[in-house]
């Protein structure tokens, strides 16, 4: 199905790709790279390409028209586009002048970031369905600032606590962007019943998620069956409600186990598990290591 697409056969494009293939690139191994883009040096132009991760783009000169997912996006000086990881990208028209600045990273990388959820559920929803965002000159200098900053760190000697301070730099710019999106939203528009489940669900979420890790909990908070939540949060978000609840246990648990100074039986009865190895196993299903590992490389 996704052969063939926009004239060219779609192109899998990894961040060890980008890495390698792009000039002046900056990267945290294969999760993080920084680079810029320029109409000379952009392979979107010449074949559809997808992305293994989410990536960021500002443009900085010269404008472009970019299929995502399809649809065509105007691109002009101080535009942010962001791209979610499987996003179908081409560049239709392209000025001579065009330059922007990318920065792309991958799904483990976020997991790592302590964002409040209910702060970038606005952000996630509005860039799902429009990836384009118009802001001031003064927004993109204080953005850029902070990506030049991560640029820095990653060739800088500091390599103990290299990782800890681009995640907070990291932070730092997506709650940027956060206050811009608040900032840029216009008059409330009506939400569709799918969309306030959505959002009622992520506030018992933030609320709950230490103590109740079942669908049906939530489901009787809205008053309607876990069927219908899961198929309304899917429908909004793309993930089902049952893998927002892990994700939400999963995040805090590695910040208990890295920040809290909590033993793991301790986190374990914090979180509401019945004992200590039922965490245990919650938590290498769903990241692929044990709590004392993951607790040990903290």
């Amino acid at each position: 199905m996704k052969k063939n697409i926009s004239g060219g056969n779609l192109k899998k494009v990894s961040i060890s790709r980008i890495k390698k293939e792009m000039a002046d690139v900056s990267y945290l191994s294969d999760d993080l790279v920084i680079t810029s883009l320029d109409a000379q040096h952009n392979t979107t132009a010449e074949y559809p390409v997808t992305i293994d991760g989410f990536s960021v783009v500002i443009m900085m000169a010269g404008d472009a028209t970019v299929s995502i997912d399809m649809k065509n996006y105007r691109v002009q000086p101080n535009s942010i586009v962001f791209f979610n990881p499987g996003s179908i990208i081409r560049t239709i028209r392209c000025s001579a002048n065009a330059a922007a600045f990318v920065l792309a990273f991958s799904k483990s990388f976020v997991n790592e970031i302590q964002i409040d959820l209910s702060a970038s559920l606005p952000v996630y929803m509005r860039f799902g369905k429009a990836p384009v965002l118009q802001v001031s000159q003064q927004d993109v200098a204080e953005i850029r600032q902070v990506f030049q900053l991560v640029k820095s760190m990653l060739l800088s000697d500091k390599e103990r606590y290299r990782h800890e301070i681009i995640r907070s730099l990291f932070t730092t710019a997506f709650y940027l962007i956060i206050d811009i999106n608040q900032r840029e939203e216009h008059s409330e528009q009506k939400q569709g019943r799918c969309e306030v489940l959505f959002s009622q669900f992520m506030k018992l979420l933030e609320e709950h998620h230490k103590s109740q890790r079942n669908v049906g909990f939530y489901a009787r908070q809205l008053n309607i069956t876990p069927k219908y939540l899961s198929s309304a949060v899917k429908e909004v978000s793309g993930k089902t409600a049952a893998r927002w609840i892990d994700e939400s246990v999963i995040l805090e648990a590695k910040t208990l186990l890295k920040y809290s100074g909590m033993s793991i039986q301790e986190i374990a009865y914090h979180l509401n598990f019945s004992t200590q190895s039922f965490f245990g196993k919650y938590f290498k299903q769903h990241t692929g290591t044990s709590p004392s590992r993951y607790k040990r490389k903290g």
